[in-house]
């Protein structure tokens, strides 16, 4: 491809100018031998302070969003820099024609706070059950299931987005679910894009360093539904703001809703035409839920059936119903899905069990939980097993600042002890995110337990549990439960903008605990596609 087909009319590319490109790269990091590397106006930066990495790194051309003109950069040879006022919309162009498989592959959106990379796993996991192969975008990586190339952003660029996309089908995908968050609505990440079916998982506070308030966050969230067109969409009506999307006239098609629902309405004769208006409804009740898992009773618009998952919490099993029903929205067999959700692995760092491999010691449940909602989500989930219950969490820097005091107040009504410790401060200083959160109320006289080195939190802590166990009389309860919220899968963490090696997983291993069942977390390959 060449520069000139790239800007047909709109720019004009002098003829020895005109170079052959092989990819258009949205990251300088990302760049090869022979990219073109788009420089694009960011919220925080503009790609242009970037233009000479990319070069340094191989690219032949680059195009600026900047005010009309051309100019040339040095390094290794000369490299035209072509600027235009407005690249998105070009580019976004020129990908689709290029990439016109990807317009004939469905693709299911997921947004919301809390349960995105779940809902998407869920989704690949129950498609590869019924033979179907299911691409993937989101934090857990981007490709086939369960091949993934590990990302830096929850919602790629949409050249990474579309590429992805095409090579999911070149390799027999049938099908892509995809996150998309609130930053990449906002930024135009997804563009042009049509969705056979959008879910909203829930809203709570988070993101607010970006957006401002939750009012500028829910709008970005509605343009999934509104601006984008999509076979139907599934919102959760436990959720406030779900409740406000269903009620909102503007977004149409066919919707569903998916919730808790009353015994009145399992027991009763609603299984035929459960909805209300235009808007159908899938409802599930918790018959048990324990340390095996959770049995719960689905009534949908296709019938009602008795569900069993392998899999803790109920926000796990809100997760599974949400990917069921997707699902069977889009015409796959009700009673195929269920069973396929037998067999439903957790994704790495969400509700991860892990015990000891010899001896005694607590169980541990490692949880990205890194908002109030779903910090309480996580430890009220284990209250039904009623054991002490000891805390270990952190609150990420260059973050909403917000969410800190109502997270370790979270921490106060749910846990019996906690341990505040670093999350990824990125760049803030870690003793200011421990001064945010500790103006919690109550959290000074709550005896709250600072360790900034997360590695030595989280063995204390598993420490003091297994002192305070054994110290009980009669022995009638066991070493009690640890939680430990916030990083998740990831195998780093940041600290002065620099990434060290870390994960929680790591540290559980030297002190002898390993998990209790494999996670279908992906293969974290590196590839040309890992943006």
């Amino acid at each position: 491809m060449k520069l000139s087909q790239l800007l047909q009319d709109d720019l004009f590319v002098p003829p020895e100018w005109d170079r052959e490109f092989a990819e258009v790269v949205t990251d300088s990091r990302d760049v090869q031998p022979g990219d073109l590397f788009v420089a694009r106006s960011g919220a925080a930066s503009h790609g242009s302070a970037y233009i000479n990495a990319a070069i340094q790194k191989g690219a032949v051309a680059v195009l600026q969003e900047a005010d009309s003109g051309f100019r040339c950069e040095f390094g290794q040879t000369a490299v035209p820099v072509f600027s235009a006022p407005v690249v998105s919309a070009r580019l976004a162009a020129w990908l689709y024609r290029r990439y016109q498989q990807v317009c004939h592959l469905p693709v299911f959106a997921v947004t919301g706070t809390n349960g995105k990379s779940s809902c998407v796993s869920y989704l690949a996991q129950l498609s590869h059950a019924l033979g179907k192969p299911c691409g993937v975008l989101g934090t857990l990586g981007n490709g086939l299931w369960p091949e993934l190339a590990s990302t830096r952003n929850t919602t790629p660029d949409l050249s990474v987005v579309l590429r992805t996309l095409a090579q999911v089908a070149e390799q027999g995908g049938c099908r892509a679910a995809m996150e998309v968050s609130s930053h990449g609505l906002d930024q135009g990440r997804v563009a042009g894009m049509s969705f056979e079916g959008a879910l909203l998982t829930n809203m709570t506070q988070d993101h607010l360093d970006y957006h401002g308030d939750m009012e500028s966050y829910y709008q970005a969230k509605r343009r999934l539904l509104l601006d984008y067109h999509t076979g139907f969409v599934l919102i959760n009506r436990d959720c406030s703001y779900g409740q406000r999307l269903l009620a909102d006239t503007e977004i149409q098609g066919q919707r569903y809703s998916y919730g808790l629902v009353t015994d009145e309405v399992i027991a009763g004769d609603a299984v035929q035409g459960y909805a209300e208006g235009n808007v159908q409804h899938i409802g599930y009740r918790i018959l048990a839920l324990d340390s095996t898992g959770i049995s719960a009773e689905l009534i949908t618009p296709w019938g009602q059936c008795c569900l069993q998952l392998p899999l803790l919490g109920a926000f796990n099993l809100a997760n599974a119903v949400a990917a069921i029903a997707m699902l069977a929205a889009a015409g796959e067999s009700l009673a195929l899905l269920v069973d396929a959700a037998a067999q439903l692995q957790p994704v790495a760092g969400r509700m991860e069990v892990y015990r000891p491999s010899s001896g005694d010691g607590p169980t541990v449940i490692v949880d990205f939980a890194h908002t109030p909602d779903a910090l309480v989500s996580v430890l009220s989930s284990l209250l039904p097993w009623q054991q002490p219950l000891t805390l270990v969490f952190g609150c990420g820097g260059d973050r909403d600042r917000g969410k800190r005091p109502q997270m370790l107040a979270a921490a106060m009504k749910y846990a019996d002890s906690v341990w505040l410790t670093d999350d990824n401060p990125r760049s803030e200083d870690p003793q200011q995110i421990f001064a945010d959160t500790m103006t919690a109320p109550g959290a000074r006289e709550a005896g709250i337990h600072l360790e900034h080195d997360r590695a030595l939190a989280i063995t204390q802590a598993i420490q003091q549990a297994l002192a305070q166990a054994s110290s009980r009389r009669g022995g009638l309860v066991r070493s009690g439960l640890v939680v430990i919220a916030g990083k998740g899968h990831e195998t780093w963490q940041e600290i002065a903008g620099v990434k060290h090696p870390y994960s929680d997983a790591a540290v559980l291993a030297t002190l002898g605990y390993e998990a209790r069942r494999g996670s279908h977390g992906g293969s974290q390959s590196g590839g040309r596609h890992a943006v």
